[in-house]
């Protein structure tokens, strides 16, 4: 029962310390920028990681009509952030396949109780709150976006005529032969995203081998492809292609997320991650732009980021 009552009163101390944290002079003017912008209680987009404690939700950016932006805030205003949304009992909005899913509560704050975690050295520390969520969820909201622009279904035989140009049209242009094909593992996806009347087609190929850090990417076949393809007047065509060796020397390797809308238009955006499971919130983003998707925010920032 002494026991209980000390993990109780330190966790009531955590509080009060978190709490205390995040008051600061009326004199600091971060302070005042970072509870000016929080006081409106903005839309959040949070990031899903998993690691030993769980699934882990970490703020991304900033959601609503004035556009998609980074969430930047001080060691206090990110305290404040986690008292805010984070803290058991709050309401956050799963996304999957761009579709709401059922609210669930957050489990636990960062800095509810003891916290979560620490990096050692680290003075400015993104929150990770703990929530229970569906299988396959990369992102979470804390509010309900708008619905997504209908699209008309995708037809089996359209999807493969689409993926089949690639060998034949599209890799060869980047340096891969059809040759070379059997080599990828692709993965296929389709979005309906509502930026037309019908869906997007996300393919990504990766080659596993693995290219020494001082090979130069010059005259290389790329080892990595990903492939957007939007339906024009003559059928579906490339609207992104993006490839790398994937060594040291050239960018990362990339895997699809999910798409989300993010300024409330009916039209979603692509996300994409990277390989690097030391980079767990590295996140490149791309907006449909007249006839193709174009990089709309890249965020390489991790949890600890100053």
């Amino acid at each position: 029962m002494l026991a209980a009552t000390a993990v109780a009163g330190s966790a009531c101390d955590a509080a009060q310390r978190a709490r205390k944290a995040i008051t600061a002079e009326a004199g600091d003017p971060v302070w005042r920028g970072d509870s000016t912008a929080l006081a409106a209680h903005p839309e959040v987009l949070f990031r899903v990681t998993r690691d030993s404690t769980g699934r882990r939700v970490v703020p991304l950016a900033t959601l609503g009509p004035r556009g998609f932006r980074l969430l930047t805030l001080s060691d206090r205003g990110w305290r404040a952030l986690d008292l805010a949304y984070l803290q058991g009992g709050q309401t956050l909005r799963p996304y999957r396949a761009g579709a709401s899913q059922p609210a669930v509560p957050s489990t636990r704050g960062m800095w509810e109780g003891a916290p979560l975690d620490t990096i050692a050295g680290c003075s400015v520390l993104l929150p990770g709150g703990l929530a229970d969520l569906p299988d396959g969820v990369e992102f979470v909201t804390s509010a309900s976006r708008p619905p997504l622009k209908p699209v008309t279904p995708l037809s089996g035989g359209e999807l493969q005529t689409a993926v089949d140009a690639i060998p034949l049209l599209i890799a060869p242009a980047a340096g891969i032969s059809m040759a070379m094909m059997p080599r990828y593992a692709r993965s296929v996806h389709v979005a309906a995203t509502g930026n037309g009347p019908h869906p997007s087609i996300i393919v990504v190929y990766d080659d596993p081998e693995v290219v020494p850090d001082t090979t130069q990417p010059i005259a290389q076949r790329p080892r990595h492809l990903v492939v957007v393809l939007d339906k024009g007047v003559y059928g579906y065509k490339p609207t992104y292609t993006y490839s790398t060796l994937g060594n040291k020397r050239t960018p990362p390797r990339l895997r699809y997320l999910d798409h989300l809308d993010t300024d409330g238009d009916g039209a979603s955006e692509l996300f994409f991650g990277i390989t690097n499971t030391g980079a767990t919130l590295y996140t490149i983003v791309l907006r449909y732009e007249v006839d193709a998707w174009r990089e709309l925010l890249r965020n390489e920032r991790q949890r600890c980021h100053r």
